[in-house]
């Protein structure tokens, strides 16, 4: 069952990463072209580069060869993604209330709120020209932490279901109960963590054009595997015979 799980993730995964990669050439190329042309603007006045720069100016990824790189990435990443979600998916079985699809829409949208949501409400992504450099490795520290604390997060709210549906607990109750408690913990975790530094001068509307962009793409690949995963996870239960036993307590 896992190797079936795993090479049905891995292939929605790769085409949820083709998708998404395809999304961030078509809706985030265009801006990322627009902040490339704004730093290159403003570096119109810099002094001229040695000869060792120019060199390495000369060996430098084209822009056409980053689209393509952006894509295959994308897939690359998107295997990777694919391969986690099949073994959430095979840990969700009994465990998780619905058939396959709604297991997978379900874990679908934990991974989009933990993955896209919670750091784009913090950490969004910035262009060429925005930021410093050298802060490069704190922020990505800190977007990797917020994601892995909103998984904890849904690890968490999901114990606390189980837990009081086997207390007897009414689940519009819990529900409500555990909906509110993960927003209240999600805003304190946006609260406490440390800030990054803002976008300076970039224009305000290209920025925003990006950050939305950036997040499209994202959410494409998490919800396209999602979704592929349930589709393909139903073909295959309509295929295969249901096996016999007593599940596990499901309660989300």
């Amino acid at each position: 069952m896992i190797k079936e799980l795993l090479i049905r993730g891995l292939i929605a995964g790769a085409l949820a990463g083709l998708l998404a990669g395809l999304v961030g050439v078509v809706v985030g190329e265009p801006t990322i072209d627009a902040a490339i042309a704004i730093e290159e603007a403003a570096a119109a006045d810099a002094p001229a580069p040695s000869m060792a720069m120019a060199d390495d100016d000369a060996a430098e990824v084209t822009r056409p060869q980053q689209k393509v790189g952006l894509v295959v990435g994308s897939m690359l990443l998107g295997v990777a993604v694919g391969a986690v979600f099949a073994m959430a998916a095979a840990w969700a079985v009994g465990r998780v209330r619905g058939d396959a699809w709604q297991r997978s829409v379900k874990l679908g949208a934990v991974a989009v709120a933990a993955a896209v949501l919670m750091p784009a409400l913090k950490y969004a992504p910035n262009p060429p020209a925005v930021g410093d450099p050298a802060t490069v490795g704190t922020r990505s520290t800190l977007y990797l932490g917020l994601i892995v604390l909103g998984l904890l997060l849904a690890g968490a709210a999901w114990s606390t279901l189980r837990r009081l549906a086997e207390a007897g607990t009414p689940p519009h109750i819990r529900q409500a109960a555990v909906g509110t408690g993960v927003v209240v913990v999600a805003g304190l975790l946006l609260w406490l963590l440390p800030d990054t530094a803002g976008a300076g001068d970039f224009p305000a509307d290209l920025l925003w054009e990006f950050r939305l962009a950036s997040a499209a793409t994202q959410a494409t690949l998490y919800a396209g595997t999602a979704t592929i995963f349930g589709v393909l996870s139903m073909r295959a239960d309509e295929t295969t015979p249901r096996a016999t036993g007593a599940p596990t307590t499901s309660v989300a």
